[in-house]
């Protein structure tokens, strides 16, 4: 976290009973330190279409909104009076926005679940490890989440927030990119995976309104399953890439775009910026309607 806080811990009910999530559940968390409030949103999925669990967090600082993101490991622990003890750890700790020479920790959160599963005492720890109360804690995960309350855990063009915003939360939704179109004329991306394993899946497409090559990923698709990705109103050459393990991939070689491949991204420019990672992607032309590709 902040330099003054060095974690927090929350408790998730939803681990009560399991740490596979059998549905998108999102909580909205509200802390202080040091007279800055703090702003959370965390996000579980039951699949790995992004990565990872997340979490995240804004705050202004000396008048600037700071934003970042933090993957979240879980742990559940069964105490002997009864009580559930469950953490949520933040690690990987990545600025969204501009960090204005801010640093920010990992988050670690905590509240107790007890024997009849009732939530009690949600805490976050300060700069000595000391615990103290959040200011809210909810679970909002069967709420519509808008694109003007999304927006401010997110930037345009992230493919979580448009899955977010889509979602009735309760159950996953195929993601879609920043000009998604809920009209009968928007392009579909069927991904099918013909093989025992699942694969992650990512496509390059270019942004008419930033006029530059973007690339977008990672999507889980299970083995012999499919996942559509709505990818709006788009008609022309798109490119499509797949990995399996460490050692399997698809991708031929039509052209070579910047991924990430430890996490979620949407890279602008992704034909042409310099980057860590720049994979051979297979060229494909898209229309309208529903347009097929299958990994074998």
């Amino acid at each position: 976290m902040k330099n003054c806080i060095k974690g927090l811990s929350i408790f998730l009910l939803i681990l009560v009973t399991t740490l596979s999530f059998a549905k998108t559940t999102v909580c909205e968390i509200t802390f202080y330190a040091q007279n800055i409030k703090y702003d959370c949103l965390m996000v579980l999925n039951d699949t790995n279409i992004y990565g990872n669990n997340y979490m995240r967090v804004g705050y202004t600082l000396n008048g600037n909104y700071i934003l970042i993101n933090q993957q979240l490991s879980l742990e559940k622990q069964l105490l002997p009076d009864g009580n559930t003890y469950v953490t949520a750890s933040g690690y990987n700790v990545k600025y969204i926005s501009n960090s204005f020479g801010s640093t920010y920790n990992p988050d670690k959160f905590s509240i107790l679940i007890n024997a009849q599963g009732i939530i009690d005492q949600p805490k976050i720890g300060d700069q000595n490890n000391a615990m103290m109360a959040v200011s809210s804690y909810k679970d909002i995960s069967n709420q519509t989440l808008d694109l003007t309350y999304l927006k401010r855990f997110f930037n345009d063009g992230e493919p979580e927030l448009y899955m977010l915003s889509l979602n009735s939360l309760g159950q996953q939704q195929p993601a879609a990119t920043s000009n998604y179109n809920s009209n009968q004329n928007s392009t579909l991306i069927e991904f099918y995976n013909n093989t025992g394993t699942e694969i992650s899946a990512c496509y390059a497409y270019f942004n008419n309104e930033d006029k530059c090559w973007t690339s977008v990923g990672w999507y889980a698709i299970p083995a012999y399953s499919y996942k559509t990705i709505n990818i709006g109103n788009y008609t022309g050459n798109i490119y499509l890439r797949g990995r399996q393990g460490l050692v399997t991939e698809w991708g031929s070689g039509d052209g070579q775009f910047c991924v990430d491949a430890t996490q979620a991204f949407n890279i602008k420019f992704a034909d042409t910026k310099d980057c860590w990672s720049k994979k051979n992607f297979t060229k494909n032309y898209v229309n309208p309607g529903l347009n097929k590709w299958t990994f074998k």
